[in-house]
């Protein structure tokens, strides 16, 4: 079974919310995680954290974080969930 963009979206939103000292439904999907956004919004985490979002979530779906290619750079919730939805380990069957 795979995961959807939602579920994984809320297991984001979890995480941060646990790095950030935040409840999670203060945390919505368009919420800047980490870096700053090119609208200048400021972001959830420092780089601390945002490291070890990047190695629990590369651990859990099975595929290196924060993107090492410079294909595209990652900074909201919802941009996050769609990075590893596109890029993660298939699930054994």
């Amino acid at each position: 079974m795979s995961d959807t963009l939602e579920s994984i979206t809320l297991r984001v939103r979890s995480l941060v919310a646990e790095l950030a000292d935040m409840p999670p439904d203060d945390i919505g999907e368009h919420a800047v995680v980490f870096g700053r956004a090119p609208d200048g919004e400021p972001a959830l985490l420092d780089s601390l954290d945002a490291l070890k979002l990047a190695l629990q979530l590369g651990a859990e779906y099975g595929l290196d974080m924060p993107p090492e290619d410079g294909e595209r750079e990652v900074y909201r919730v919802r941009e996050i969930a769609e990075y590893i939805q596109e890029r993660r380990a298939p699930t054994p069957q």
